[in-house]
């Protein structure tokens, strides 16, 4: 039996900052088109800003058609979102 394809999923960066204190690691805050929001977390050697949009395409992700590997995360609502974008590591 076929493994059902989850549908392709996108979302733009809102806001994007490094982690201290060595920023190895990027932080973004992304809202998706599914209406959720999120906070991921990628090697800074992927640089991207607001307004960049990250997308799902068969259980991989990319950003300017560029494969990129985001740690987990997971879906949450506006206020959670910006709450742990500005608390996270701090």
């Amino acid at each position: 039996m076929k493994k059902p394809r989850q549908p392709e999923l996108s979302g733009e960066i809102i806001h994007e900052r490094a982690l201290l204190p060595l920023g190895l690691i990027s932080l973004y805050e992304v809202i998706f088109n599914n209406g959720k929001y999120a906070v991921m977390r990628l090697d800074k050697d992927q640089p991207f800003h607001q307004g960049d949009v990250f997308k799902r395409i068969n259980d991989r992700w990319y950003c300017d058609e560029k494969l990129i590997h985001p740690l987990g995360f997971q879906f949450v609502d506006r206020a959670e979102a910006q709450r742990s974008f500005i608390e996270y590591e701090r």
